[in-house]
């Protein structure tokens, strides 16, 4: 049954992308951003996303859900924008920091990238690319479905330059090797991972991975903020300076990176996913206003 059902879902979504390949990627985008933000809203779903909206944000009830709204529309367009990377990537992005990216480029150095599930995270590797020819090894989380993780695995490598490593042992030892080899990677870091340190993310504690300080410690890699931000007309990519890690202790480093993840989801809520379950239940707080 579950094979039948997961077969079902990569069908659905080879359609949704033969639909969006065709179209112009702004009406793709739209329409699809469209149908998620008509019907997120009334999947079992949406409690979870308003939950964490309230507790994280502290905001009322009707605020949560326009936010939880707008973020459905967002991941319903970051979907429909898979087959379409490429377009978006060399015509319809600009950039802040386009300096940093510069450097790693031609430092000849390994260097550890990361963000969050905000704006179209999946644009990033393709932008550095194409605009600054930086290959970024995109470290992804793989879906349950392993017929979609294939179809999505080729989309995040490019033109074959890029090899996506999943999060697991076999990932690890890739990671560790691209590192070796003064490769860069790109990490995702807003996920909740069982078998982390508990650390402050929006006052509340969440269990989170700390592998990412500790390759960039152990091979003295630049620790880079990047984020893509979706805009009229197209998105910002935007790189920081990178994090002080020398002599530092894992949870310092922690707290640094979290606040600035946490200032860029405010700036834009209703482009970071709430489906995640980053808390625990018990930690949620709950603020009646």
């Amino acid at each position: 049954m579950k094979k039948f059902r997961y077969r079902l879902e990569h069908v659905f979504l080879l359609a949704l992308h033969a639909i969006c390949k065709i179209l112009p990627w702004e009406w793709g985008s739209a329409l699809f951003g469209f149908i998620a933000g008509f019907l997120g809203p009334h999947m079992a779903m949406n409690r979870k996303a308003v939950r964490h909206i309230r507790a994280a944000l502290e905001c009322d009830e009707n605020s949560a859900r326009d936010i939880a709204k707008g973020h459905w529309n967002n991941l319903g367009r970051v979907i429909a924008e898979y087959p379409q990377l490429k377009t978006i990537a060399t015509h319809h992005v600009r950039f802040k920091g386009l300096d940093i990216l510069q450097s790693l480029k031609n430092d000849g150095k390994p260097a550890v990238l990361f963000g969050a599930h905000l704006g179209n995270w999946e644009v990033l590797p393709y932008a550095l690319l194409h605009h600054v020819g930086l290959e970024m090894h995109p470290v992804y989380r793989a879906p349950n479905n392993p017929y979609v993780d294939q179809r999505l695995h080729a989309f995040r490598s490019p033109e074959g330059r890029l090899i996506p490593y999943p999060k697991s042992r076999k990932g690890m030892v890739g990671m560790v090797k691209a590192l070796k080899d003064n490769q860069h990677l790109g990490l995702l870091i807003d996920q909740k991972y069982n078998e982390g340190i508990d650390a402050d993310f929006f006052g509340m504690k969440a269990k989170t991975g700390t592998a990412f300080i500790e390759l960039a410690q152990k091979y003295k890699c630049p620790l880079v903020p990047l984020r893509c931000v979706r805009e009229k007309g197209g998105f910002l990519v935007e790189a920081l300076p990178p994090i002080s890690t020398l002599n530092r202790e894992v949870t310092d480093i922690i707290t640094d990176t979290h606040a600035l993840l946490e200032k860029w989801i405010r700036e834009h809520p209703d482009q970071w996913l709430w489906l995640h379950r980053r808390w625990k239940a018990e930690e949620l707080r709950y603020v009646d206003i």
